[in-house]
């Protein structure tokens, strides 16, 4: 995946992230300020397997990386609302 692609489509879910910590700031409780967030969407392969190795990558720099995991749920036959959780990150 390209380097733009991968940044846009991450900044989607960034998007969707600070609507969510908007109304539950309690998502952020767990990020270190200096943490790298790196989203692993569920619902998008590709995306998720170019952030892993990011994740890696940043690791390898002994930078603390915590994941947000994206699933996306249909609530509405076709309106898919995010459902997102902090993990610490533990890539292999």
């Amino acid at each position: 995946m390209e380097r733009e692609e991968q940044f846009r489509r991450n900044h989607e879910l960034f998007e969707m992230f600070m609507l969510e910590v908007l109304t539950n700031p309690d998502l952020t409780e767990r990020i270190h300020d200096d943490a790298s967030v790196i989203f692993l969407p569920e619902n998008d392969a590709e995306l998720l397997a170019a952030n892993l190795e990011l994740a890696r990558r940043k690791q390898e720099e002994n930078k603390e990386v915590v994941f947000v995991r994206v699933k996306l749920v249909p609530e509405v036959r076709t309106v898919f609302i995010p459902r997102l959780s902090i993990e610490q990150a533990s890539v292999a």
